[in-house]
């Protein structure tokens, strides 16, 4: 009987960890960890950066010529520079947020990969996500200052709200129609049955439907300094922004009936709907709406915010505190649907943020993007990575099932001592060993690469050839040297082993790639239809010494494979 209850003693100890390991996940901001900062010096940067592959953009304005030129980065996940794009005739009020669109076809045309650029000079770029090169470009209106908003997509098309109105344009570049309306402020247009519905600096809210038959709405004396969100799919919420408080306002578009909701702080800023909320701020509160059936306030939490609010990792809200003190506060929504502040992140160069925060997971890690008025940009991440091959439930079922056998195999070792049989222990514990050895083999392989090839003692210059294009410099190449010639490619980044950038190359230049799995890891039997005696890799001249799967990168790395 004691036997029993010290085996379901210690299962339910080994088990303990697992648990608490998931109910960590909702403390993943103490898990973060500053992997680099990038300091753009006297410019700033006020709207927030995007991730889009493996690939970081973000934006910065200034307030003088003197101070810089407004710019847009390219950035890989190391921080380093890829590429960046500058407008000398901005205005410097360059806030407008980049928006990426993915290649397509419509009744407009056809369209590749874009990032999408609205300067305050009043011109429209579509620019390669690539190189940063220019794909098309249009003129809007410039009235002191230009573009200022966020553009808006609608299948095919795109909506630039403009200094006095709105212009649709297909995602070709080409015109479909230009709007006159009120003047603009950081204003966007929001899609709603085939029109559009944007607010202006004198608190009216603009319809131009497909006719464009242009109708408007009084709101109030104030501004609307931001997109309507659509409520229930024919009312749109308007937060106006008045001298000293601001209000919230529902419209019903068939109607016409408007409804105040709440009166608010100061200085609102952008409202974000997650599911049945509505996430606001001002200069005194985030206040969370309840939009299920009526819209109506739930509770408020003190905090300053008055720019982009940003909801990352599906059910976390998180806003910059715009004060000298700087930050960021973690909010989420209670169980009792109650809005409240998890945590902080703060930062030793914190200050003023009105940006946005870009995140995203990636194999189990946490990924996250912050920036501030001061134009320090940071990369934080979490240190677990889950390996592709495998899910996170599948990943916990293995490591339950190994505990449980070894809990097993060690309960009946014991158990054979105690009973005084030597050797039937001597073949349990025997069998034990051989399964841990089977389970962290992996990691058993990866540390002796690490110790056989000391990366000290390799450096990508010694291999590196003169051929080569400046643009390859810094990044990950990969050469294959065939019986009867060599194949070579640069310019890659974030590849963690030998077989993940292997197998990235062979499939971006359309080479058949064999492999072979093997209880010692995968090893690569052909290239492009060709095995010969077998391929051997190099990593910056030092031969393999181990699966191509276990030889892990670094960002500036030279890789060779050689047909035996």
């Amino acid at each position: 009987m004691r036997i029993i209850i010290t085996f379901f003693a210690v299962l339910l100890f080994l088990l303990v960890p697992i648990s608490a390991a998931e109910s960590n996940d909702n403390n993943w901001t103490s898990d973060l960890t500053q992997q680099w900062n990038i300091d753009f010096e006297s410019v700033y940067v006020s709207t927030k950066p995007i991730i889009v592959d493996q690939s970081i953009y973000v934006r910065t304005s200034s307030s003088t010529i003197d101070n810089g030129i407004p710019t847009i980065y390219s950035l890989d996940l190391s921080g380093n520079e890829q590429w960046k794009v500058t407008n000398p005739n901005s205005t410097k009020q360059d806030m407008s947020p980049i928006l990426f669109v993915s290649a397509g076809t419509g009744e407009c045309g056809d369209w590749p990969d874009m990032l999408l650029i609205g300067w305050s000079d009043g011109l429209f770029q579509a620019l390669n996500p690539t190189n940063g090169n220019v794909i098309w470009q249009h003129n809007t209106e410039f009235l002191s200052w230009g573009i200022t908003g966020e553009a808006t997509l609608d299948d095919d098309s795109v909506i630039i709200p403009t200094r006095t109105g709105i212009e649709k344009l297909c995602l070709d570049g080409s015109l479909e129609f230009s709007q006159q309306l009120g003047l603009g402020w950081r204003n966007s247009a929001t899609a709603l049955d085939g029109g559009y519905w944007i607010g202006d600096e004198s608190g009216t809210l603009w319809h131009v439907p497909a006719n464009q038959s242009v109708n408007s709405y009084s709101i109030g004396e104030g501004k609307i300094r931001h997109q309507p969100l659509i409520i229930d799919n024919d009312n749109l919420l308007i937060h106006l922004q008045l001298p000293t408080e601001s209000e919230l306002h529902l419209l019903d578009t068939t109607s016409g009936e408007l409804t105040t909701v709440a009166k608010l702080g100061p200085s609102p800023a952008m409202p974000e709907t997650m599911g049945q909320y509505v996430i606001t701020a001002d200069s005194s509160y985030v206040t969370l709406i309840d939009c299920l059936g009526i819209c109506q306030m739930v509770n408020q939490v003190p905090f300053r915010s008055n720019g982009e609010v940003s909801i990352i990792f599906d059910d976390h809200i998180v806003l910059p505190h715009n004060s000298q003190e700087g930050g960021y506060g973690v909010f989420t929504i209670s169980d009792e649907g109650e809005l409240y502040l998890l945590n902080t992140l703060n930062f030793a160069d914190d200050w003023y943020g009105t940006a946005g925060l870009a995140g995203q997971e990636v194999n189990g890690q946490k990924q996250l993007l912050v920036v501030n008025d001061n134009a320090n940009l940071k990369f934080l991440s979490t240190d677990y990575v889950l390996l592709p091959e495998s899910s996170s439930a599948d990943s916990d079922w293995t490591t339950i099932i190994a505990m449980l056998l070894a809990l097993i195999i060690i309960s009946t070792t014991g158990i054979q001592l105690l009973r005084e049989r030597f050797q039937s222990a001597f073949k349990f514990f025997i069998l034990f060993i051989t399964i841990l050895v089977y389970f962290s083999l992996g990691d058993i392989v990866s540390a002796w690469a690490d110790l056989v090839n000391d990366a000290d003692d390799s450096d990508p210059e010694d291999v590196w050839s003169e051929n080569w294009p400046d643009d390859w410099l810094g990044t990950q190449v990969v050469v294959f040297e065939f019986k009867d010639g060599l194949i070579e490619s640069g310019g890659h980044v974030s590849h963690d082993d030998v077989l993940q950038l292997t197998k990235h190359v062979t499939s971006e230049l359309g080479i058949e790639l064999e492999i072979s799995d093997t209880s010692f890891g995968k090893y690569v039997v052909s290239i492009d239809g060709k095995s010969g005696e077998g391929w051997e890799y190099y990593v910056n001249g030092q031969a393999g010494s181990v699966s191509a799967e276990y030889q892990s990168l670094d960002s500036n790395v030279v890789v060779v494979w050689k047909q035996l």
